[in-house]
């Protein structure tokens, strides 16, 4: 549970720093924490995807 949140709480970081990068024109900065926010997005869906199923299991 408490998995999920830092889940949530790092991509609101990632995202709020890829868009300051942007801002501040540093294009290859924030390129990469884009990149890692839309991984950490995808990480966050698989795993809920996987408590739902387990949860069904049982």
């Amino acid at each position: 549970m408490v998995s999920k949140y830092i889940d949530i709480a790092l991509i609101i970081f990632m995202g709020y720093f890829a868009y300051t990068r942007f801002t501040n024109e540093q294009y290859g900065f924030a390129a990469m924490f884009a990149a890692l926010c839309l991984l950490n997005i995808v990480t966050a869906i698989v795993k809920h995807n996987k408590l739902k199923e387990n949860a069904q299991k049982k």
